[in-house]
């Protein structure tokens, strides 16, 4: 990628688009918390506004992506990879399904359930792999979340 020419008539170059892609989010998150936190009160180090704190925050992440940016400018670095599509989409249904399923089968299916599912977000998965995982980790869940935290939640499915 290149830029216009910049001063003197060179032109700019990235060479790390992966560092200019997280800078740019950097610099747009601390953009944005700035903005917001615009009508709040700073007040001092000693005496903490509401807006103190997420302005301080959002100065130093904006301050963080402004260098990244720089760097990507001058540091060679890889490229940008492909965006994992699937393994995201599979990873947020088993977010939502979670939310949906736990009241409906129970905390041991769909802990299990939602595991040999999220399986398949990484290419290349066995289910030799996922099925002792799915187990394990609905053993776990049980074990933690209605034994030893006493949890309300259903153990297997509501009639």
């Amino acid at each position: 990628m290149s830029a216009p020419p910049g001063p003197g008539g060179r032109m700019v170059r990235i060479r790390n688009p992966q560092d200019f892609g997280a800078a740019i989010v950097f610099i747009a998150i601390g953009v944005a918390g700035l903005y917001f936190a615009g009508d709040l009160a700073l007040g001092t180090a000693s005496r903490m506004g509401p807006g103190y704190f997420p302005v301080m925050l959002s100065a130093i992440i904006l301050l963080i992506g402004v260098i990244v940016g720089i760097r990507a400018l001058k540091v060679d670095g890889p490229a940008i990879e492909r965006i994992p599509v699937r393994s995201i989409a599979i990873i947020v249904v088993c977010i939502v399904g979670f939310g949906y399923l736990i009241e409906r089968l129970g905390v041991a299916v769909t802990a299990a359930a939602l595991v040999l599912l999220a399986g398949y977000a990484r290419p290349g998965s066995r289910l030799s792999e996922t099925i002792p995982l799915a187990l394990a980790m609905s053993l776990f869940v049980i074990g933690v979340f209605v034994y030893a935290l006493g949890q309300p939640l259903p153990l297997l499915w509501s009639r």
